[in-house]
């Protein structure tokens, strides 16, 4: 029973505002994590390209070609920057060192302008929006003005900011051979529904409300489907959907289940309370919550949080306190092989493992400062990546560049994004947010 109430402790910390007691009376004395080494925190920062390294990127301001479309066309370009200058694979040119002349085309397209100073630009991107088909329809390029190879001409059609969204992708593909991010989605806890919206912020709308109480949304790898917590008969269980909002199945426990994950295969991982004794173990089982199969027979202890390595899905990584205090562990997909990926004392909680195998971000702290730190899961390396307010977990984006997470530290819950270096930190979601997971 008592670890039963710590599992209920540990969940719930989240709900607790900063400074609050919400895990006070349960969490062990904090102990500093060692700091980071330094081939860590340099391997991390090749990962984002930081201003004065790298090619650099110019941006012309797109050009209206059929009246009354200047607030598309306004939306278009602070979109198109603001999805650029986050995905950071490129210096991107202040505009107020750009020539003057308008680039609606590549006719009009001076490549010495745009090479010498005070541009000196390596990709010049331009282009213009018009109406047609009945809608809104953007030409889009890419030049590389060195060798004035066209590199991108393509056409887009919808609203500005799908658009947008999807000329952002396409650059990105192009210079670092990786999908963007930026028609990408991010599922969260909004009030005690679960919400969806764009990877930035905009165009939040609802998805799941079947029950009194939703929480702990998991998108699967892919992002066809969302598993969550839902309260509707009393009892904590497991509901999983498509990503079209299609109910596939869940669990149907008398006891607490909690922390799904879907693997890359289509299993999905869990902890609940249905063992004999009592205690929170981690379970296997089929998308819809048939066959459900123990991974952890600790007895005792708590065994929670469980993430499939999305890279491999031959790993999962969870928290259990067998140790004493929360911490991480990994083991194989068959529940072998159980052994502590982090054991420094503190609290660990939330891991989530980035879609390249290759880090695994999660919750450190007690006495109520809980901050995210990064691993390198070869070398149990450790890297914080925050520092203010209260935050709590982490999700990786669909490229491993970049981290979500819900923080306190605008007084209230909110959905905040972050790169993997831990820079670049903004605020997304302005009505309250929590628990994200972010997909394709």
């Amino acid at each position: 029973m008592k670890h039963l109430l710590l599992f209920i402790f540990l969940t719930a910390a989240v709900s607790a505002p900063s400074g609050g007691t919400g895990t006070a009376a349960v969490v062990p004395p904090q102990q500093d994590p060692p700091p980071a080494r330094d081939d860590l925190r340099s391997q991390i920062g090749t990962i984002i390209v930081t201003p004065g390294n790298g090619p650099n990127l110019a941006l012309a301001d797109f050009v209206a070609r059929s009246a009354g479309l200047d607030a598309e066309v306004d939306t278009f370009n602070q979109v198109l920057m603001a999805d650029l200058d986050f995905a950071s694979v490129a210096g991107i040119v202040g505009k107020s060192l750009n020539p003057k002349a308008l680039v609606p085309d590549p006719a009009s397209l001076n490549f010495e302008e745009w090479s010498a100073d005070p541009t000196k630009a390596d990709y010049v991107a331009f282009g213009n929006l018009q109406s047609g088909g009945g809608g809104l329809v953007s030409d889009t390029y890419l030049y590389d003005v060195k060798t004035k190879q066209q590199l991108i001409a393509s056409r887009h059609a919808g609203d500005a900011r799908r658009m947008a969204h999807e000329f952002a992708d396409e650059i990105v593909k192009l210079l670092t051979g990786r999908d963007g991010i930026a028609t990408s989605k991010i599922a969260y806890v909004r009030g005690d529904s679960i919400s969806v919206m764009d990877y930035d912020g905009f165009n939040s709308r609802g998805f799941a409300s079947d029950g009194p109480l939703l929480r702990f949304p998991q998108f699967s790898p892919d992002g066809r489907y969302i598993a969550y917590v839902s309260f509707k008969t009393g009892v904590a269980n497991i509901v999983v959907r498509s990503s079209s909002g299609a109910l596939l199945g869940g669990t149907n426990f008398n006891s607490t289940t909690s922390s799904p994950t879907i693997s890359p295969n289509g299993q999905l991982a869990f902890s609940s309370a249905i063992s004999r004794d009592g205690s929170m173990e981690i379970y296997v089982s089929d998308l819809n919550g048939a066959n459900p199969r123990r991974l952890t027979r600790t007895n005792k202890t708590v065994n929670i949080s469980p993430r499939w390595n999305p890279a491999t899905g031959r790993e999962i990584a969870f928290i259990s306190d067998r140790g004493g205090s929360p911490q991480v562990y990994v083991m194989d997909a068959s529940g072998a092989n159980q052994r502590p990926l982090i054991a420094r004392g503190g609290h660990s909680d939330s891991p989530s493992w980035s879609p390249d195998g290759r880090y695994i971000a999660f919750t450190y702290g007690g006495a109520g400062s809980y901050q995210i730190f990064v691993a390198d899961v070869a070398t149990g390396q450790l890297l914080q990546l925050t520092s203010r307010g209260r935050n709590q977990s982490p999700t990786w984006s669909p490229d491993s560049r970049h981290i979500a997470f819900h923080s306190s530290r605008s007084g209230r819950w909110e959905i905040w994004q972050m790169h993997i270096d831990g820079t670049g930190q903004r605020q997304i979601s302005r009505g309250g947010g929590r628990f994200p997971t972010w997909a394709k």
